[in-house]
C-alpha cells in the first residue's frame, strides 16, 4: 500500500505542475476553435512589447488561453493586463495558425518607461498580477537587439518583427525611474543601498576588488543548489539523519521565503532604479532569499555547536559575520533592501530554531522524527497545495522534491535490511555513484528545456526530475555502490 502512496504522490506532483501555471499556456477550444492568442504592442520607436517567462527563462509575446466563457479579444485582453499590467486596446488580428491568433494591440495609457543605454525600454512588471508567477520581465526591444532573446517559438522570431513594423504604435512616457510608482517606505531605503555601492566603489581598485571577491564567497553561502550539494556528504559521512535534517531545513527555508515573497509582492531596487543593478536576480524582494538561508543554515548550526561545545560564542560570531555580510552583499548587487535583509536573517533565524527543535523529537522506537516518511509526506502536502494556491514553479519543485525523499522512506521502512557502507572505499564509492546520477537527471531536465518552449512541458520534466532526485540519492545509489563493490571484490561492505 505504502509503495502504491508513493506512485501515487509522484504523480500527484507532476499533476500540481501541469495544473500550476495551466493560466500561462494556450489550450484548444473546440468552441471557439483558437488554440491561444497574443498581442503584438510597439512603441514609436519601432520597439516590440516581450515578456519573459518564468519557468523556460524565454521571451515571448503577452498572451494565453481562452477561457470557454470569453471571447478571444476579451481574453487578450485580460492576460496582457496579467502579465504586464497594461490594459490595452485590442485591435485586428495579423496573423491566425494552429498556436493561435496574434492581434495588433494598443495601450491604453502611455507606456511607462525607462530606456537602458542599450536602447531597450523597461517596464515596471513587478505591478501584474501574474509577476513571478509568469512572467519575470515585460521590455521593450528594438529590432537591433532581436538576435539576443531566446524566444519561446524561435520559428517565429522573424514573422514577429514583420507584423510589429505595422502595428500601431503605443505611447510612450518616459522616466528617469519608476520610484514614483513604488511605496514611500522603500524610496526612503534608496540612500541605503547605494551608499553601500558607493562605499565599496572608493576603496580603489585593490580594496573593490578584495570586497567583491569576499562578497562572491558569502554570497554562495546562500544559494539553496550550494546546500544541496553538500546533503549527499553529509549522507555518507554523517548518516541518514543528519541528511535529512539538512535537507528539511533547507526545503523548509525555501519554502517560507517563495511564501513570503509571493505575499509581500514588493519590488527589488533595480526594478525601481536600473542603475543600481550589478548582480542578476528575479521575482519579489522581500525577504531576501539568500539572507534567510544563510540565517538558517548558521544559526542551526549555531544551536547544534551550542549543546555539544558550550557557550559556542566563536560559533555565535561566525553566524552574525556571515548573515552581516550576506546582507551587505545583497544591497550591494541592488538587489536587496536593507529591511529585506533584517527580515530574512529574522525569519531564517526562526525556521532554524523551529527546525532543531523538531529534529530533536522521536517518535516510536526513539526514531528521529525527521527521518520518517510521514513528515515528509506532510511537507509534500503542504507544499502542493501552496504551489497550487501560489502558482510559483519553485514551490511545485520543492514538493516534489519532498515527494521523493518519502519515497525513499517508504523503501527504507519496506526493506530495512539495507546497510550503509562503513568502509572509506565504499562510501567514496557510494558518492561518486550519487553524483552521477545527480548529473544525469540535471542535465536530462536541462536538454529537454531547451527543446521545448512550452512551460508546462518544461514544469512536469524538472519536477520528475526533482522527484527523482531521492530515490536514486537514498535508494540506487547505494545498492548501486554495494552490487559494484563486490564486483570489485571488496569483501565487507
Amino acid at each position: 500500500m505504502k509503495r502504491i502512496i508513493a506512485v501515487l504522490l509522484s504523480v500527484f506532483s507532476g499533476l500540481v505542475s501541469s495544473d500550476a501555471l495551466a493560466d500561462n499556456e494556450t489550450t484548444f477550444s473546440n468552441e471557439q476553435g483558437i488554440a491561444g492568442v497574443a498581442c503584438i504592442i510597439s512603441d514609436p520607436a519601432g520597439r516590440l512589447l516581450l515578456v519573459k517567462d518564468t519557468v523556460t527563462g524565454r521571451y515571448g509575446l503577452p498572451g494565453g488561453r481562452v477561457n470557454l466563457a470569453e471571447s478571444p479579444s476579451r481574453a487578450l485582453a485580460r492576460e496582457v493586463f496579467e502579465e504586464t499590467a497594461i490594459r490595452v486596446t485590442v485591435g485586428n488580428i495579423y496573423h491566425q495558425d494552429a498556436r493561435g491568433v496574434l492581434f495588433a494591440c494598443q495601450s491604453q495609457a502611455p507606456l511607462p518607461v525607462v530606456s537602458t543605454a542599450e536602447g531597450v525600454g523597461l517596464l515596471p512588471a513587478w505591478r501584474a498580477p501574474h509577476f513571478a508567477s509568469e512572467i519575470e520581465q515585460a521590455r521593450l526591444v528594438p529590432r537591433a537587439h532581436a538576435q539576443d532573446y531566446r524566444y519561446r517559438f524561435n520559428d517565429r522570431r522573424d514573422h514577429l518583427w514583420s507584423l510589429a513594423a505595422k502595428t500601431p504604435s503605443s505611447d510612450v512616457s518616459a522616466l528617469a525611474d519608476f520610484s514614483a510608482l513604488a511605496p514611500v517606505f522603500y524610496v526612503s531605503q534608496y540612500g541605503l543601498v547605494s551608499g553601500v555601492q558607493d562605499t565599496v566603489q572608493q576603496l580603489g581598485d585593490a580594496g573593490n576588488a578584495t570586497v567583491t571577491a569576499v562578497f562572491k564567497l558569502v554570497n554562495t553561502l546562500g544559494e539553496i543548489a550550494f546546500y544541496i550539494a553538500l546533503v549527499p556528504l553529509f549522507l555518507v559521512f554523517r548518516g541518514h539523519k543528519s541528511a535529512l535534517s539538512l535537507l528539511f531545513l533547507l526545503i523548509s527555508a525555501a519554502a517560507v521565503s517563495t511564501t513570503l515573497k509571493s505575499g509581500f509582492a514588493m519590488p527589488r531596487p533595480f526594478y525601481l532604479w536600473p542603475d543600481l543593478q550589478i548582480g542578476q536576480a528575479s521575482g519579489f524582494t522581500v525577504p531576501s532569499g539568500h539572507t534567510l538561508l544563510a540565517a538558517a543554515v548558521m544559526t542551526a548550526w549555531y544551536l547544534k555547536r551550542r549543546v555539544t561545545h558550550p557557550p559556542a560564542f566563536g560559533a555565535l560570531a561566525m553566524t552574525l559575520v556571515v548573515i552581516v555580510l550576506m546582507g551587505l552583499n545583497r544591497m550591494y548587487l541592488g538587489v536587496h533592501f536593507a529591511s529585506d535583509v533584517v527580515i530574512g536573517a529574522l525569519v531564517g533565524s526562526s525556521v532554524a530554531w523551529a527546525t532543531v527543535k523538531l529534529d530533536a523529537v522521536t517518535v516510536g522506537n526513539e526514531r528521529p522524527v525527521l527521518t520518517t516518511g510521514r513528515i515528509w509526506f506532510l511537507a509534500c502536502l503542504i507544499m502542493a497545495l501552496l504551489a497550487l494556491a501560489l502558482k510559483i514553479p519553485n514551490m511545485v519543485y520543492l514538493s516534489a522534491l519532498a515527494a521523493g525523499v518519502y519515497t525513499g522512506q517508504v523503501w527504507h521502512k519496506l526493506f530495512p535490511s539495507h546497510k550503509p557502507a562503513s568502509r572509506l572505499n565504499g562510501k567514496l564509492l557510494t558518492l561518486a555513484w550519487i553524483f552521477f546520477g545527480i548529473a544525469a537527471i540535471v542535465g536530462a531536465a536541462w536538454g529537454v528545456a531547451q527543446l521545448t518552449g512550452l512551460s508546462w512541458i518544461v514544469l512536469i520534466v524538472v519536477s520528475m526530475a526533482a522527484w527523482s532526485l531521492g530515490p536514486w540519492v537514498l535508494i540506487a545509489s547505494p545498492e548501486l555502490a554495494k552490487w559494484s563493490g563486490k564486483r570489485l571484490g571488496w569483501r565487507e561492505w
